[in-house]
């Protein structure tokens, strides 16, 4: 009966995706795919060849063994106030899967994390789809369905899925209220990256983006005499700030930076030797002996930190076999931000395209200081790279050389048929 709750879990995801996508069957198509993938991958570890090496089992078992003890509890006792956040929320949550299915069969909480990473990729093609065009749109969907450790990441004990998948909702909710002047959704837009930031603050660093740039969206709003915009403008940041002092206030959230009253609890100061001392142990750890003292050291260390979150392992870091695996997933996120520069001059025409990318740099400047060698950070860049793909229509040098000058490839052309309408 516990493989039949697996499968059932499954079978409504493809429902849902071919109820989402009735009248479009090329996102239909990525959809499938996207499924297949996480499926196939969430059955090769489960039942053909267990214990893939994911390069993150140790953390996966620990979020599992902290969810086994939070079912020991029972569902009447689990449902009870307080609700922890940040990691403990995903063991939290496995817990009451399992007590809510009366097993603690493994597929069944990993093909609830395969169904929020397939409507991660449905949330990715919104968002593209409202920023550039329907094939870029297509395009960044494909790359989020297939994108190597995003699949796997979407069916192991982490909570990589969830945190995903409501900051896309969150961030197209954003958008939509934004683009089309939905007003609800602005709330809802809160509401879901909120509980993004619930799984970890890093989702906190993109809702202080949209306020920032709102408030600086109505300062000129008012130079420039756009009194409706002003207007439109305040009340969102009126929403944003709202939202983060509740946060604040309350700790949702915010346990890796001090919980209840965080910034209030510690200071700037504190706050920044707290996360900026040398934390750095194991094999994969990098900038060793680096610390940070005071804000001057936050400004120049920043980009430092910035580019081993996101491109690291270097070549010179290699020490073993599994480092070619952090290698390729290195290039990839290359291609991407290479990609994110190649189209600023788009980026700039549309101040919605301005707000991803704003987001995205908040969120990496979180991460590049909350992370302390490249196994993790391989794990924490998946978190953000739905939104990375978003902001970058061109993906990517390579895409120019595979379709144009290896235009005669059969291999090829059959591909090429899939990013079409």
């Amino acid at each position: 009966m516990d493989h039949v709750y697996t499968a059932i879990i499954l079978l409504v995801t493809l429902l849902l995706v071919r109820l989402f996508t009735n009248e479009d069957r090329a996102l239909g198509k990525v959809l499938f795919w996207a499924l297949v993938a996480r499926a196939g991958i969430m059955i090769l570890d489960s039942y053909i060849y267990p214990g893939l090496p994911y390069l993150t089992a140790r953390d996966a078992s620990r979020f599992h063994s902290v969810g086994l003890g939070f079912a020991e509890m029972g569902l009447a006792e689990l449902l009870l106030p307080p609700y922890p956040t940040g990691s403990a929320l995903y063991a939290y949550w496995i817990g009451i899967v399992y007590s809510l299915f009366g097993t603690t069969e493994q597929t069944v909480v990993k093909a609830f994390n395969v169904m929020a990473g397939v409507f991660t990729v449905y949330n990715g093609y919104h968002i593209s789809r409202m920023l550039w065009t329907r094939n870029i749109a297509i395009q960044n969907a494909w790359i989020l369905a297939l994108f190597p450790l995003l699949v796997v990441y979407s069916q192991n004990f982490l909570r990589e899925a969830f945190f995903a998948f409501f900051l896309t909702l969150g961030i197209k909710y954003f958008m939509s209220w934004y683009k089309r002047g939905r007003t609800h959704h602005i709330f809802l837009a809160i509401l879901s990256i909120s509980l993004s930031s619930a799984f970890h603050v890093g989702a906190l660093m993109s809702l202080l983006a949209l306020a920032v740039y709102n408030i600086w969206l109505f300062v000129h709003s008012l130079f420039t005499g756009q009194t409706y915009k002003a207007g439109r403008t305040v009340f969102s940041t009126v929403v944003l700030l709202a939202g983060l002092f509740y946060m604040n206030a309350t700790g949702w959230g915010l346990p890796s930076i001090g919980g209840e009253g965080a910034l209030q609890e510690f200071g700037v100061e504190e706050l920044i030797e707290e996360r900026g001392g040398d934390r750095r142990t194991g094999r994969a750890a990098y900038l060793v002996g680096m610390t940070a003292n005071n804000p001057v050291d936050v400004v120049w260390q920043t980009p430092i930190r910035a580019a081993y979150f996101l491109f690291s392992p270097f070549p010179w870091m290699m020490g073993s076999i599994w480092d070619l695996v952090g290698l390729f997933d290195a290039l990839l996120y290359l291609s991407i931000f290479f990609g994110i520069y190649k189209s600023m001059p788009l980026i700039r025409q549309d101040p919605a395209r301005v707000i991803l990318l704003l987001m995205l740099i908040g969120m990496v400047i979180t991460f590049a200081w909350g992370v302390t060698n490249y196994g993790t950070g391989m794990r924490h860049r998946a978190k953000i790279v739905t939104v990375a793909v978003c902001a970058a229509p061109y993906f990517y040098p390579f895409r120019k050389l595979v379709f144009d000058k290896a235009r005669r490839s059969w291999q090829v052309v059959y591909t090429s048929k899939w990013f079409r309408k």
